[in-house]
């Protein structure tokens, strides 16, 4: 019975060290948001099949807010992209905002 317990407590601790780690960023300058915003942006637009080009943005914080904004061309289109979090937020707690209407 302990073997077997063992056994299973061995298997459950290799398939949990066996899983890749995703290190959380955690953003204390906007200038560190500013390339996340990018790479999200572009994520969004490779889930529905669109080839991105010409990312072009800018950084600058309030207070202790970070904010990203900027472009990025798809579909033909420069689609306003903006992004925000608090300084020391981590990236689970950041926003994105892409504005495919215009």
């Amino acid at each position: 019975m302990r073997l077997v317990l063992a056994t299973a407590i061995f298997a459950c601790s290799l398939q949990l060290a066996a899983q890749p780690h995703h290190h959380e960023l955690e953003f204390s300058q906007a200038s560190e948001l500013l390339p996340w915003c990018e790479a999200e942006a572009r994520a969004h637009f490779v889930g529905k099949g669109v080839t991105t080009y010409q990312w072009t943005g800018r950084y600058y914080d309030k207070g202790n807010v970070l904010f990203v904004e900027g472009k990025l061309r798809a579909n033909g289109n420069d689609v306003p992209v903006a992004c925000r979090v608090a300084r020391g937020g981590r990236e689970r707690y950041a926003i994105v905002e892409i504005n495919e209407s215009t």
